[in-house]
């Protein structure tokens, strides 16, 4: 009776339950670990982030949340009621890198053994306002192709264009990639991850990802039922550029529990970049992109529904545009343009404009056996116009148009694990229709695809092995007009292949990991390499296929090694593919004068070509609060065909940090600054005389970083602040298109700001 009467005061049916969220990125964390000290209780966070503990009896508990990579956070709670708490992990320095390369053992992972690079939290938030392939420019092994101060387009390990796949949102980004100057139409602001597949992903993905694939990934939509989001300003010195972006998001409860959706928008302008002795002009853009998704998820079964539209405006430098032979040969050996010196927002001819639509539907269902099939259909719509300096018969018309439509389905079968097996099957089907007016560079075409794949992976213990085997068929029909016919002429191409993958991953300690991946892969070469005939006015080139090349087929090997200490973590990736048919666009060393103005020659060519290197990645604590980052990226490129050098690739590249994490001072917290030292080695491994000119010299910037944030109310507002170029070097870079005419931008300062939000937060206690 006693007992009895005990327990009737002493009632223990309280429930104790939260969420477990990343400080800076405000993204939740799965996989964290909860602990009740007093009870000896421990649970673990679901996807979403949280965790409950049920049956508690009335009193103070300490709860211990701890996770790799962030400070363990200790606090009390007292229960006399049901408590829903959250909880916000700062990132620990002793432990996490800027940027973390995953290596674990995880056979959720699409591809195992390809090293994987991924940018997210804080180091994601440094590259806010910039654009996708300058954010992705900070990993080992991924550089850039630039067309002036403010197109960017990602190389993996010296491959670019078609041979690196996008994936947005789970959706292959389809548009005129094929250009060097056709930046990726993906507002950066959407990821909450940017992840890299470093090599030949083929089997996967499908046949054009030969150099790697490019993975945009959002945060999932919401479960919990309330509505929050964020806000993030962005300013520049150098073009006086603007950013703002903005995210809100919520979920139902109740009838509607399950639904969720999401709401995002951007806008960024800027004006003329600035070099360290003068402006260029007609260097300014204006972008606004927003997006909306609709989600209903149960336990087993689920839908989403995600629409996206990107739009920009991108001034063409002006210094470019030639009217005559000898102009344009002026304008390249000029070791300073003559154009005018001024700031300005202004965006006039030459131009380009561009809108991409996106559409997709995404359908999952789990079975009782813990396999899992997923569909996902999209729809895209690229159109793209490209203006000139001086319209044509003074029209307003573009001189080029371009609109590409591009349905793509995916199909994936996900089998429960047997014994120690598991894997995939799938189909990966695309048909594409392009329309093209006014002046000619590619003709119209039909394209069809289609590929099957199964992936297989065997597990016990330290190893996994990983084999993969693919079929792929493509279709081109493209509709040509014979100038002295009038005639339609309907060339039409197929090429069909099958490749293979096998790999390794081998734990040699339990902080010492070991990726082996040899593979094939192929590509078709697409309807510019083959067909094209005219100006590429915003590459500033006159582009000429050819129709004879045939498919490239790629023969690959890597390997990694990763080490993970106290003190010290490090990777070393090592890769050499051999393409037989590499496909390159080749100066001619000539000029050529059309109505449009004067400008240099290109041919696409094909040759058998090598490309090897490796990247190394190394951080040591130096101190509690002061760690030493380094991060190598070796690349050498040989053309076989001719036994030398293969142009076009980027140099090697060296860039060394150290940071000092202040921790707390006063109210604000995650203190901290950096100081980067990145060097570009000159690229002395071309053919002599073999571009219109020499590769500019090498070079060596210094940027800083600082950041920290702040209680502002119940959130927490995250401030930082950047300078890029501090001593404003004078410099031209290898891989800019527009290194003919003029240097790259000088000293730049940034300053970022990033505060969440909660407009109304159901937390699902029981009071």
């Amino acid at each position: 009776m006693l007992c009895q009467s005990g327990l009737a005061q002493d009632p223990c049916d309280f429930t104790f339950s939260g969420t477990v969220i990343d400080a800076a990125s405000q993204q939740v964390i799965p996989e964290a670990d909860v602990y009740l000290a007093e009870l000896h209780l421990a649970a673990a966070t679901d996807s979403q982030g949280n965790f409950v503990f049920t049956d508690l009896c009335e009193g103070v508990y300490t709860v211990r949340i701890t996770y790799l990579g962030y400070q363990t956070d200790s606090s009390k709670i007292t229960l006399s009621k049901n408590v829903y708490q959250y909880f916000y992990l700062q990132e620990d320095i002793r432990q996490i890198q800027e940027i973390q390369v995953t290596g674990h053992k995880d056979e959720q992972k699409e591809i195992l053994t390809l090293p994987q690079t991924e940018i997210k939290g804080l180091a994601l938030q440094q590259t806010r306002g910039n654009t996708l392939g300058e954010a992705l420019k900070t990993l080992p092994g991924v550089y850039t192709l630039q067309s002036g101060p403010s197109i960017f387009k990602p190389v993996i390990h010296g491959l670019h264009s078609n041979r690196v796949l996008l994936l947005n949102n789970g959706v292959r980004q389809e548009g005129q990639q094929w250009g060097s100057e056709h930046a990726p139409e993906i507002d950066p602001f959407v990821a909450t991850q940017l992840s890299v597949i470093k090599g030949p992903a083929s089997i996967r993905y499908g046949s054009d990802a030969i150099g790697g694939v490019i993975l945009v990934d959002p945060a999932p939509l919401p479960t919990r039922p309330g509505i929050g989001g964020e806000v993030n300003l962005v300013a520049a010195s150098n073009n006086r550029m603007g950013v703002t972006s903005g995210i809100v998001q919520g979920a139902f409860e109740k009838k509607l529990s399950g639904l969720s959706w999401r709401a995002q928008g951007t806008y960024r302008r800027a004006g003329n970049s600035k070099t360290p002795n003068y402006y260029l002009e007609n260097t300014g853009f204006q972008e606004m992109n927003f997006s909306g998704a609709l989600a209903y998820k149960k336990e087993n079964y689920g839908a989403e529904l995600y629409y996206s539209e990107f739009n920009t405006k991108l001034g063409i430098f002006t210094g470019t545009h030639a009217e005559t032979l000898p102009d344009i040969n002026a304008a390249i050996n000029r070791s300073e343009p003559i154009t005018p010196s001024y700031f300005s927002y202004t965006i006039d001819r030459p131009y380009q404009q561009v809108k991409h639509d996106l559409f997709k539907t995404h359908v999952y269902l789990k079975f009782n056996n813990k396999s899992r099939v997923d569909v996902i259909f999209a729809r895209q719509q690229n159109v793209r116009s490209e203006y000139d300096y001086i319209p044509l018969s003074g029209r307003l018309n573009p001189e080029l148009y371009l609109s590409l439509v591009t349905h793509t389905l995916d199909v994936s079968y996900k089998y429960a694990p047997i014994k120690n097996i598991s894997g995939s099957i799938g189909f990966n089907g695309i048909t594409q229709g392009n329309v093209r007016a006014y002046e000619m560079l590619i003709p119209n075409f039909r394209n069809y695809g289609g590929g099957i794949f199964a992936i297989e992976k065997w597990s016990k213990n330290k190893l996994t092995l990983e084999a993969g085997v693919r079929y792929d068929y493509r279709w081109l029909r493209a509709y040509t007009l014979d100038n002295n016919t009038a005639q339609v002429i309907t060339p039409t191409f197929n090429w069909q292949n099958v490749t293979g993958s096998l790999g390794s991953q081998y734990y040699l300690k339990e902080n010492l990991s070991w990726l082996i991946n040899i593979g094939t892969a192929w590509r078709a070469p697409t309807v510019n390499e083959l067909l094209s005939n005219g100006v590429h006015q915003s590459a500033v080139a006159y582009e000429r296929g050819n129709a004879n090349l045939t498919s490239e087929r790629a023969y690959n090997f890597s390997t990694s090694l990763k080490y993970e200490g106290d003190r010290m973590t490090a990777e070393l990736d090592v890769y050499n593919h051999y393409i037989n048919g590499y496909i390159y666009l080749k100066p001619a060393l000539s000029y050529i004068h059309t109505s449009r103005g004067a400008f240099p020659l290109f041919d696409y060519t094909q040759v058998n070509a090598t490309l090897r290197g490796a990247d190394v990645v190394f951080t040591y604590r130096l101190f509690d609060s002061l760690s030493f980052i380094s991060k190598t990226s070796l690349l050498f490129a040989y053309n076989n065909t001719i036994h030398d050098y293969l142009q076009l690739v980027p140099a090697n590249r060296f860039e060394n940090t150290l940071k000092y994490n202040i921790g707390k001072i006063g109210k604000l917290d995650h203190f901290y600054i950096s100081l980067t030292d990145l060097y570009m080695a000159k690229q002395n491994r071309v053919p002599a005389n073999s571009d219109y000119t020499a590769p500019p010299a090498g070079y060596m910037l210094i940027n800083a970083d600082l950041g920290f944030a702040f209680p502002l109310g119940k959130q927490r507002m995250n401030i930082s602040f950047s300078a890029n170029n501090i001593f404003n070097i004078v410099y031209r870079d290898y891989m800019d298109r527009f290194r003919y005419f003029n240097d790259e931008p000088g000293r730049n300062f940034t300053l970022r700001v990033r505060l969440p939000f909660e407009l109304f937060n159901k937390k699902n206690t029981n009071n």
